[in-house]
């Protein structure tokens, strides 16, 4: 049954294929999809991105440290609570709600980051395909 299909599909493709034209560039006449100029300048223009990109995971990772650090300090604060103490809980939870506020802020700015990372490398995807063997990646 599949091999039926197959012979089919094949039938059916066949004309297409024998009917496609091929053309070749003249002999001599040099053949560039893009120039090499244009491919080295967008090179460059990623590797620019690349190192914007790396120093903002730099200051992620700085941040994340910070609120590392904060979470530590809140984690000793809740253990010792008095729990019995209205000021000190009231205190105790505006500080772990500004510490959850600054959280969410970081985690969007890193999913921001990541969507960034993830279009660079989807261009230097496209650039070393565009521009295969016309420049060389760091």
């Amino acid at each position: 049954m599949k091999s039926t299909r197959v012979v089919a599909a094949l039938a059916l493709v066949t004309p297409l294929i024998a009917a496609a034209q091929v053309s070749y560039p003249q002999i001599g006449a040099p053949y560039y999809r893009e120039s090499p100029r244009i491919c080295h300048d967008r090179n460059a223009a990623l590797w620019e991105r690349k190192a914007a990109l790396d120093a903002d995971q730099r200051d992620i990772d700085r941040e994340g440290a910070r609120l590392d650090s904060v979470k530590a300090r809140l984690d000793v604060e809740y253990r010792g609570l008095d729990w019995t103490n209205h000021a000190a809980v009231a205190a105790y939870n505006a500080r772990s709600d500004e510490y959850n506020r600054r959280v969410q802020d970081h985690n969007r700015y890193v999913a921001r980051m990541n969507g960034a990372a993830s279009v660079l490398n989807g261009d230097s995807a496209d650039l070393a395909r565009y521009c295969d063997g016309i420049v060389v990646l760091r």
